[in-house]
C-alpha cells in the first residue's frame, strides 16, 4: 500500500488555494434550473463595493456557506446566488478622497471623466472582494456574479421606477430630509448615528407683545430661532393654560409668533415650552404640518445663514454663528441662564458632520400601504425571523413607515429616468429617445428637456435583488421560475429595516409573494469596546490576514462557534 507523505510544515494557503480550484473547474458550486430535485435558493447580501470585506462580512458568508452546504450533501438544488453593490454616496466618497490626495477637485475634473474613475475602482474592489469570499471557502455559483449597476438590474430599476411613478406611488415633494452638508446630498436613517456629546441647554427669554412679562423656553439649538413660527405647550399643562393663543416676539427680532398647545410636548423637559421651527427639525415639522406653520427656511445646502435672517448673520456658517448668537443674546437680555447637558447629535457616518435636516425638493416613494400588506403577510407566516423576537421590532418599524426618500444629490449611481420640459413638466421615460417622443405628443413641437441630476437611493436598486438577479422582469427566465421566492435570507439586525424590509415591498408589489420563507438574524462582531465595526470607524479586521496566518476553516470555525444567537 502506498502512502502518501505528509508534509512536516503544512502550508494551509497552497491546500486551500487548490481545494477550492478543484471544487471551481468541477462546477461543484452551480445548480441546475432544469433539475427535477428540490430546489433550495438563497441571496448573498452583496457587499459594497468599498474596498474590502471585514470580519462581519466573513461571518455572514459562513453561515450561509453552512447552510448551503449542507443543503447541497442533502441532494438539494441549490442556488446561492452572489454578487456587489455599487453603494453610491460611499463608494463616491471614497473615490473623492484618494483624488484630493492627488490635489484633483472632483468638479474641475468633470462628471463624465470621474465616473470613470468610480468605474476604475469598481473594477479593482470588485475583484479584491470576490477574491476574500473565495478565499474564506464561500460557494456561490460564480457563474451567475451580478452588479448593481449591470445592465439588465438597471433595467429593472428604470422599470420599476416608471411603473410606480405612474401608479402615483411615487412623486416629487419638498420634505424635510437628512442632509449631509460635507457631501451635500440627502443621506438615509441607515447613514445617521446617533452621537452623545457634552452640550448646552439655552434658557432664552419670548417677551409678551407688552414686552413685560416672558415664557422661558430651553433650545440645544439658539440658532435656529430666526425661524422659529410658534411656541408649543402641552394642552394639560396648566402652567401655561391662559397663554395659549395669546403672542411672543422672537429674542433679536419684532418678530410675533403664537402660542399654541400640542401633546406632543414634554411638560418634564426643559421649561415644558418648545420653540418650533419646522423648516430645520423633525419633530417640529410634524407639528408644522399639523398646524399649517409657515416653513420658513434660513440655512442654505451649506449650512450658511440666508436672507431670512438678520443681516449681520447672513452667509455665517450657522454653527460657528451660534456662539455670536448666544453673546447678543446674553448683551441684550434674552438668556435666564446656560446649563451643561449631555444630549444626542446626528453625524453622517460617511462624512464625520453634523447632519441638517433640510427643507428641499426630493423624490419619494409612498409606501405605507404596501407596509401593510406585508405586515399581513408575516403574520400569515409567509416569511418567519429567526430569533423570532425580531418579528415585534419589524412591525414596530413597518407601522410607523414614513415616506421613503429615493433621491441622492450625487452622480455615482442609478440616474432617475425623468425630465423637463420648458414648464417644468416631468416626463418619465425609460431613455431620452422615449422621452423626447413624449413631449413632441406634449408640446406639439421639438422642445430642449433637462434631464434629472439626482440618482437614486442605493437601497432602491438593492431592493429588487431577490428578482432582478434572477431576470426579473422577465418572468419567463428559467432560473427566475424556479428560484423565485429564495428560500432563506441571512443578514444582521442592523439593516432589517433598510434593506429587508425594503425587498419584501418591492416583491408585494410585483410578484404578491414576499421574497424569502425565512430569515435567520444572526449577531455583529463587534470590537473590544463593543462598538459595531465599520470602515469609517477604522475599528474593521481583515479576515484575510487572519486566514493568511491561521488558515479559512479556524476562522469559519470561531465564527460559527460564537454566533449564538441573541449575542
Amino acid at each position: 500500500m502506498l502512502y502518501k507523505k505528509i508534509e512536516k510544515n503544512f502550508n494551509h494557503k497552497e491546500v486551500e488555494k487548490k481545494i477550492y480550484h478543484d471544487w471551481y473547474q468541477k462546477d461543484l458550486f452551480k445548480p441546475d434550473p432544469l433539475s427535477k430535485k428540490e430546489k433550495i435558493s438563497i441571496m448573498m447580501p452583496p457587499p459594497n463595493v468599498t474596498g474590502t470585506l471585514h470580519i462581519g462580512h466573513a461571518l455572514n458568508m459562513t453561515v450561509q456557506d453552512i447552510m448551503v452546504r449542507y443543503w447541497r450533501m442533502n441532494n438539494k438544488d441549490v442556488l446561492w446566488q452572489p454578487g456587489t453593490d455599487h453603494a453610491g454616496i460611499a463608494t463616491q466618497k471614497i473615490v473623492e478622497s484618494n483624488l484630493k490626495k492627488k490635489n484633483i477637485n472632483k468638479n474641475k475634473l468633470g462628471k463624465s471623466k470621474f465616473l470613470q474613475e468610480v468605474w476604475d475602482w469598481k473594477e479593482n474592489s470588485g475583484r479584491q472582494i470576490i477574491n476574500q469570499i473565495k478565499r474564506l471557502g464561500a460557494s456561490p455559483d460564480w457563474s451567475r456574479e451580478r452588479f448593481t449597476l449591470d445592465e439588465d438590474m438597471s433595467n429593472a430599476v428604470r422599470h420599476v421606477f416608471i411603473d410606480l411613478f405612474n401608479k402615483g406611488l411615487i412623486y416629487k415633494d419638498k420634505r424635510l430630509i437628512n442632509w449631509d452638508i460635507n457631501l451635500q446630498t440627502a443621506v438615509s436613517d441607515l447613514e445617521v448615528e446617533q452621537i452623545e456629546k457634552k452640550g448646552e441647554f439655552v434658557y432664552l427669554k419670548y417677551y409678551n407683545e407688552s414686552k413685560s412679562e416672558y415664557i422661558e423656553v430651553a433650545t440645544t439649538r439658539p440658532e435656529t430661532l430666526f425661524g422659529d413660527q410658534c411656541l408649543s405647550v402641552n394642552p394639560k399643562d396648566r402652567r401655561y393654560a391662559n397663554l395659549i393663543g395669546s403672542k411672543v416676539y422672537i429674542p433679536l427680532t419684532n418678530i410675533l409668533i403664537p402660542i399654541i398647545a400640542d401633546k406632543y410636548v414634554d411638560m418634564k423637559k426643559g421649561s415644558g415650552v418648545l420653540k418650533i421651527t419646522p423648516a430645520h427639525d423633525f419633530n417640529d415639522y410634524k407639528i408644522g404640518v399639523k398646524n399649517n406653520l409657515v416653513m420658513k427656511v434660513i440655512f442654505d445646502k451649506f449650512g450658511k445663514f440666508n436672507k431670512n435672517v438678520p443681516y449681520n448673520y447672513q452667509g455665517k456658517d450657522r454653527l460657528k454663528a451660534r456662539f455670536e448668537i448666544i453673546e447678543e443674546l446674553k448683551e441684550k437680555g434674552f438668556i435666564k441662564k446656560i446649563k451643561k447637558i449631555n444630549h444626542t447629535i446626528p453625524i453622517g457616518d460617511r462624512s464625520g458632520t453634523i447632519i441638517e435636516p433640510y427643507l428641499t425638493d426630493q423624490w419619494f416613494l409612498n409606501v405605507k400601504s404596501i407596509a401593510t400588506e406585508v405586515v399581513k403577510k408575516v403574520k400569515n407566516g409567509e416569511t418567519k425571523f429567526f430569533p423570532s423576537s425580531w418579528t415585534k421590532t419589524f412591525f414596530t418599524w413597518m407601522n410607523e413607515i414614513e415616506p421613503w426618500c429615493i433621491s441622492r444629490q450625487i452622480w455615482w449611481g442609478h440616474k432617475i429616468p425623468v425630465w423637463y420640459g420648458p414648464d417644468k413638466k416631468i416626463i418619465v421615460a425609460k431613455n431620452e429617445e422615449e422621452a423626447n417622443d413624449k413631449a413632441l405628443k406634449i408640446y406639439k413641437k421639438k422642445v430642449n428637456l433637462i434631464e434629472e441630476t439626482d440618482v437614486l437611493d442605493t437601497w432602491f436598486s438593492s431592493a429588487l435583488w431577490p428578482m432582478s438577479t434572477l431576470g426579473w422582469p422577465n418572468e419567463e427566465n428559467i432560473y427566475y421560475k424556479k428560484y423565485f421566492p429564495t428560500n432563506l435570507l441571512v443578514t444582521g439586525f442592523d439593516i432589517i429595516f433598510f434593506w429587508v424590509a425594503r425587498m419584501m415591498m418591492q416583491s408585494t408589489i410585483y410578484t404578491n409573494k414576499l421574497p424569502f420563507k425565512e430569515i435567520y438574524i444572526h449577531a455583529l462582531v463587534r470590537d473590544k469596546d463593543g462598538q459595531k465595526m465599520s470602515k469609517s470607524k477604522g475599528n474593521v479586521i481583515d479576515p484575510i490576514k487572519i486566514i493568511d496566518i491561521y488558515g479559512a476553516d479556524p476562522l469559519r470555525f470561531s465564527l460559527s462557534y460564537m454566533a449564538a444567537q441573541g449575542r
